[in-house]
């Protein structure tokens, strides 16, 4: 992992039909030929009680998931409540 970094509020703008939605962390790994290149997209709202999520919130996750899923296949989205359950959730210890 080259970087995690923070994405500030309205730095990465995906509209919705609910409002824009900006993902919270970006992940930049190394990929084929050695090449810096965006891995993950992290949202860190789970780390919220569900319950605690507005409607209008949980559909902007979905949203920016099925945004990554269509436009770029090789990027993935991860819901994580922190950098040690991302970490967990990639298979990194």
């Amino acid at each position: 992992m080259l970087l995690y970094t923070k994405i500030r509020k309205g730095g990465f703008v995906i509209d919705t039909p609910y409002g824009e939605y900006s993902p919270d962390w970006a992940v930049i790994r190394k990929g084929e030929n050695n090449k810096a290149r965006l891995f993950f997209i992290v949202e860190t709202k789970i780390d919220k009680i569900e319950r605690d999520l507005s409607e209008v919130e949980k559909t902007k996750i979905k949203c920016g998931k099925l945004h990554f899923k269509a436009v770029a296949q090789d990027v993935q989205f991860k819901q994580a409540k922190n950098y040690d359950d991302f970490l967990q959730k990639i298979g990194v210890s």
